[in-house]
């Protein structure tokens, strides 16, 4: 306690807050015995002017699960000394760090100034999460909390501080905060993960933000709000309403299960789900890539229990799939105490970055919640009447997806400037999404449809749940050969002709 006082009473009286956020204020974490992972870093830190010192390379385990005293001695330890050489953690002569040692491992720390160290960013191959030790409690805990399990990202957040007991999860002071004051900010030095199941995955996925960044993110939104907690689902459904607010077009899964095969699932620049252990449903099928850039996750206790396996949860699973974004806990995490869905839509909305908007969606540190992905990423840095305009001059295959946001943008009253826009975007480059959304707004208006015939040359590339939903829009306006094509599409893919469904359907337009 006295420790903590004497921290607060050097805060208040230095000079300024924390930095701003610079690429000089960053540090990027590789293991020494994972060579891959330093490759990485290098990327990472080339495409955000990292300077090449803040890279520091350790000797760490490799694998994902370490104990306290391996944490102690071959992490946190020799990475404190070496931010204090560098003048990141308190100062060339400020700080220090003491020979003597918890009953953890870790040498005693006493912080003497406010860090100069912003982001802290693990690697690949860094250790993933610190096993319960066994040590008793210093301290009652509250009911459910007890044990010093953690992840490691969580737990390093804590280290320019003075040592703490680990037992039991911290309140974050970022959690739903855009700025701190310099004695709260200087507690929790902000953690991102850039990891997955290979080094490959984790460069696509890193490669998918980037592109985003210069291009815009576009697509759909697909939220899931059938899950076994009323406030997670309070959460899915207020984040369903965000992405709408943000003209993505969002689809909802309202049962107990998750987006079943036949579900739309084209460019999705969101997918927010719960809860299954393992990734199951329309969006665990490999045939389904999210957008470049997208903002993913799935919440589950144990969604992160490991990074390298992609069928052992969904937070690998993601990663492999592209997500630019996405998150997971590496033990039981507790429902409130993990990320909020709701709050890093919410984050993004104001223009944070996808690192402070996941940091204003985590209640807790030392705790269990892992944030993976490039953490400056700015998904909504390209504006839409930019990426109109890209589309204009050199149309690619997520461009239709610009114009169908910003028709979704337009206020009612503007709706037919909506329909003209759609219907222009549709005559100059043929789409599928593009024609559908046309057809779909002209219903809502109870104009007669327009259909462009010209966009069913694409239709071995379309997404198999868009072109069921197509078919069943035109089957239910009597509209058979329209529907007839749509299914034309499907009937030679995986699982579709000899489903009973699809052979109903197909029977009914085929007569």
């Amino acid at each position: 306690m006295a420790r903590a006082l004497l921290l607060l009473l050097i805060l208040a009286c230095a000079a300024g807050g924390r930095a701003e956020l610079t690429p000089a204020t960053t540090v990027v974490v590789a293991n020494g015995k994972v060579p891959a992972g330093v490759e990485l870093a290098k990327a990472f830190m080339r495409h955000r002017g990292i300077p090449d010192q803040n890279l520091i390379v350790l000797d760490l385990s490799t694998e994902e699960a370490i104990t306290w005293p391996q944490y102690s001695e071959t992490l946190l330890n020799p990475l404190r000394a070496r931010l204090l050489a560098a003048g990141l953690l308190a100062g060339q002569s400020s700080g220090q760090l003491a020979a003597g040692q918890d009953q953890r491992g870790r040498r005693e720390y006493l912080p003497t100034a406010v860090p100069k160290l912003g982001w802290l960013v693990l690697m690949h191959g860094v250790p993933l999460k610190i096993q319960p030790s066994g040590i008793k409690a210093l301290g009652a805990s509250k009911q459910g909390l007890q044990g010093d399990q953690a992840c490691v990202d969580s737990e390093l957040a804590l280290l320019a501080t003075v040592n703490l007991d680990p037992e039991g999860a911290k309140a974050n002071p970022w959690f739903q905060q855009r700025a701190l004051a310099p004695t709260d900010a200087a507690e929790v030095i902000r953690t991102a993960r850039l990891d997955g199941p290979t080094p490959a995955d984790v460069l696509r996925a890193l490669q998918g933000a980037w592109r985003a960044e210069a291009q815009g993110l576009r697509g759909r939104a697909y939220v899931d709000v059938g899950g076994p907690y009323p406030d997670g689902d309070t959460w899915f459904k207020n984040a369903a309403e965000l992405t709408r607010q943000l003209g993505f077009p969002t689809d909802i899964e309202s049962t107990r299960q998750q987006f079943g095969a036949k579900a739309r699932s084209d460019a999705p620049a969101f997918y927010l789900g719960w809860y299954s252990q393992k990734a199951e449903g329309r969006f665990a099928s490999p045939t389904v890539k999210l957008a470049p850039g997208a903002i993913a996750l799935h919440l589950h206790s144990y969604s992160a229990g490991t990074l390298r396996f992609d069928s052992a949860g969904w937070t690998p699973w993601l990663v492999k799939q592209g997500a630019a974004h996405t998150s997971g806990n590496v033990y039981e995490p507790y429902l409130a105490l993990t990320l909020r869905p709701d709050l890093l839509v919410q984050g993004l909305q104001q223009g944070m970055t996808v690192g402070e908007a996941a940091w204003f969606a985590t209640p807790a540190v030392s705790w269990q919640g892992t944030i993976l992905g490039d953490p400056f990423y700015r998904p909504f840095a390209r504006a839409l009447p930019e990426q109109l305009a890209d589309f204009q001059k050199k149309p690619d295959e997520l461009g239709a997806y610009a114009v169908i946001r910003a028709a979704q943008l337009r206020p009612k009253d503007e709706s037919a400037k909506a329909m003209a826009d759609l219907d222009a975007a549709q005559r100059r480059t043929p789409s599928l999404p593009l024609a559908y959304a046309l057809a779909q707004a002209r219903q809502d208006q109870a104009l007669p449809l327009v259909w462009n015939p010209q966009v069913w040359v694409g239709l071995d590339k379309a997404d198999d749940g868009l072109l069921w939903e197509i078919a069943l829009f035109f089957d239910k306006k009597g509209l058979k050969e329209p529907a007839k094509k749509a299914l034309q599409g499907l009937q030679a893919r995986p699982g579709w002709k000899e489903d009973p469904e699809f052979k109903a359907r197909w029977e009914a337009v085929a007569r």
